[in-house]
């Protein structure tokens, strides 16, 4: 199994998603979620309320925070992708 790594932030008043590439390291993709856990996902979870209201931006978060990763969608296959393999960290 593979895990594609995905970059988030901001772009005009949306987010943008670019697939930066994939790992099947297991450790790279936790420590990659851990980050996002208490980066952009605490900042949503903490904001969900207010954001949903229109109170609170997500543009917010990104004024401190120009992007963060992600690692959750899991394929079978990259063929076509054009991604590369990511075996460290480091590498982003």
């Amino acid at each position: 199994m593979k895990t594609i790594i995905r970059k988030i932030e901001l772009e005009g008043e949306g987010l943008k998603h670019t697939d930066v590439g994939y790992t099947t390291s297991s450790s790279i993709v936790d420590s990659i979620n851990e980050q996002y856990d208490i980066t952009l996902g605490g900042f949503l979870a903490e904001r969900r309320t207010k954001i949903q209201k229109g109170e609170v931006s997500i543009n917010v978060f990104f004024t401190t925070t120009p992007f963060v990763y992600e690692a959750r969608v899991e394929v079978d296959t990259i063929n076509g992708l054009g991604l590369s393999k990511i075996t460290d960290i480091n590498d982003l």
